[in-house]
């Protein structure tokens, strides 16, 4: 439902609901007062930092003023040029590592690299570097299973239980359905994957079908459809769905139906301890030690996330996506009109309501864990697709977007 209207600026933090949520995910990618409390700590030298930028780019007075994109190459325009200065000061004070890109209408405006692949270990970023994308890969779960909609398998009211005719839990298996899935409706809740706390799990699931039955035995956590809670888990159920369905691997389905369709060579589930030198690496401190993220990540990519990619790659996807290429173009709408608060169909599609300008309005997904913050957004009024990969905490990627998109539009 499109009358779920995004709420104003919170006039003690300057944040929007959404980037208020996004800043406090969890390492489960679950909202919690404790992460929002942390990461606002965190949010204070980013967001002060955009704040300056917008203060000394001529843009945000004179829009007009821009050189327009087709009469410049990459960066030569004045405000993306303070964007990349703005990028730079952030890397140099230890708070960015990563790619930014922007393009319009097909057409890269802006690629950079930034910082280094690991921490202490030599090895610059470079545009063809890939990073783990969190919870911005649920977009490809979230086609996967829109493709079967399409194709007259399952509906978006089809119920978990007519297609997992085994699942444990009935109430679950009989109440909650696609949609609710797909918009974090469902109350599926998260999943004991992430965190020092949950290596034992890590070390014995290694299957979407082991992955589904840690829970389900679990109660809906509230009345299907009643109320919106994002969560992890039920993006692993739809990934067990598209097995189901199609008769063939989570991985495998994805790498056929939507990596090779769009192009995307250099997108994968890799094993996290099994890197190649082009994937950079993330961190996080254990014990008041810096160890890989390895420690609290799922040991690869899953239905809710983690795959490997670079920008680039993402940046066709989205133009796949856009061209018709992985969706029928009705669905692709209807999955990118906002259906309730922040969330499409398994699209974020959000930056909307009272006094906010039709420009604002975008859709994709981001991401973030333990050493890393991906954002993926595409804005429809101005044609611009805005991509920040980083190995590197949120909420430092949600500032870098809104500064290219201030940047770029």
């Amino acid at each position: 439902m499109s009358t779920f209207l995004r709420e104003p600026l919170d006039p003690q933090t300057g944040l929007s609901a959404e980037t208020q949520y996004q800043a406090s995910l969890g390492d489960d990618g679950l909202f919690t007062q404790t992460s929002m409390k942390k990461i606002m700590l965190k949010q204070v030298a980013a967001f002060s930092a955009l704040a300056s930028w917008q203060v000394a780019t001529s843009v945000f007075a004179s829009p007009s003023g821009v050189t327009p994109p087709s009469a410049a190459p990459s960066s030569s325009t004045p405000a993306l040029a303070k964007l990349d200065q703005f990028v730079k000061k952030l890397t140099r004070d230890g708070q960015f590592s990563g790619v930014v890109l922007v393009s319009r209408d097909g057409m890269v405006l802006h690629e950079r690299a930034y910082g280094h692949r690991a921490e202490r270990l030599p090895g610059k970023v470079s545009t063809t570097t890939r990073f783990n994308l969190a919870s911005a890969g649920k977009m490809f779960t979230s086609v996967a299973i829109l493709q079967h909609v399409a194709s007259g398998r399952i509906s978006l009211d089809t119920t978990i239980g007519e297609v997992l005719t085994d699942f444990p839990n009935k109430r679950f298996a009989e109440e909650v359905t696609i949609r609710h899935l797909l918009t974090h409706t469902g109350g599926a809740g998260g999943i004991d994957l992430f965190g020092v706390e949950n290596a034992a799990n890590r070390e014995r699931v290694s299957t979407v079908e082991q992955s589904v039955a840690l829970h389900a035995n679990r109660d809906p956590a509230f009345e299907p459809g009643s109320k919106q809670e994002y969560g992890n888990y039920g993006y692993v159920v739809l990934g067990r769905i598209v097995e189901v369905l199609s008769s063939t691997s989570f991985d495998a389905y994805i790498a056929k139906n939507i990596f090779a369709r769009a192009g995307m060579i250099e997108t994968a589930a890799l094993n996290c301890k099994e890197l190649p030198p082009d994937v950079a690496r993330g961190y996080v401190t254990i014990n008041k030690m810096r160890r890989s993220n390895c420690e609290t990540q799922p040991r690869r990519g899953f239905p809710a996330g983690g795959q490997i990619s670079s920008a680039r790659d993402m940046l066709r996807f989205v133009t796949a996506l856009q061209g018709g290429e992985l969706l029928p173009r009705q669905i692709f709408a209807e999955a990118t009109r906002t259906q309730r608060e922040f969330m499409g169909l398994g699209f974020f599609a959000t930056g909307y309501g009272p006094g906010i300008p039709e420009t604002e309005f975008r859709w994709g997904h981001a991401g973030s864990s333990d050493g890393i913050c991906t954002d993926v957004r595409t804005y429809p009024a101005t044609k611009e697709t805005v991509i920040v990969l980083t190995n590197r905490d949120a909420p430092v990627c949600f500032a870098v977007s809104n500064a290219a998109h201030e940047a770029a539009k």
